[in-house]
């Protein structure tokens, strides 16, 4: 199992957690958020592309 730290602004991290369940923790959310990713599942965003 590999542990990560990131870091990521206050005002993006605070509007992402209110965006996830109650019912279900951070970590299992970025988790779904990486398997998603790694089968395909998450668009890329054409603006975020170019820079």
């Amino acid at each position: 199992m590999v542990k990560y730290q990131f870091q990521v602004d206050d005002e993006t991290w605070n509007a992402w957690k209110e965006t996830v369940p109650r019912t279900k923790s951070l970590e299992q959310r970025l988790i779904e958020l990486i398997e998603a990713d790694t089968d395909g599942r998450v668009l890329e965003d054409e603006d975020q592309e170019s820079t």
